[in-house]
């Protein structure tokens, strides 16, 4: 008699359906997802090309960039910081094909080997936000 009415017991139990189990694993990757967006900082750069002339890196900048470039005293050149000080900019403006503006900027960059016409990827920190921030200002 044990034996039947554990399996009365069995047959009539009422399953749940599998959006309860679906929803769940929604609401996990959805808390996930909103964690990492709020926390994880996320760093972008100005990525310039840098010719040495004289002892001083040549860069030719974007005039919106020349602001950001000017706070910032540390770069990465071949992945080692290096820091830098400003030495003059060029009054002269460039126009592109996009009538974009740019200019010279001359940097005296402390302990780098200087080889004249020796070309430099240089990377400048510009923001550390985190994705919302970024996501912000996007949309």
């Amino acid at each position: 008699m044990n034996y039947n009415l554990a399996i009365d017991l069995i047959i009539s139990r009422q399953k749940y359906p599998k959006v309860y189990h679906f929803t769940y694993v929604l609401l996990a990757i959805i808390f996930i997802l909103i964690y990492v967006i709020f926390t994880y900082r996320y760093q972008t750069y100005y990525l310039l090309k840098g010719r040495i002339i004289n002892n001083e890196i040549e860069l030719l900048v974007p005039m919106e960039e020349i602001k950001g470039i000017e706070k910032e005293h540390n770069m990465l050149i071949d992945n080692m910081l290096y820091s830098y000080k400003i030495t003059h900019i060029n009054q002269e403006l460039y126009i592109d094909n996009n009538y974009q503006n740019y200019c010279y900027l001359y940097l005296k960059v402390d302990n780098l080997t200087n080889i004249d016409n020796f070309v430099y990827e240089i990377k400048i920190p510009k923001e550390n936000k985190t994705l919302a921030n970024y996501l912000k200002d996007y949309l």
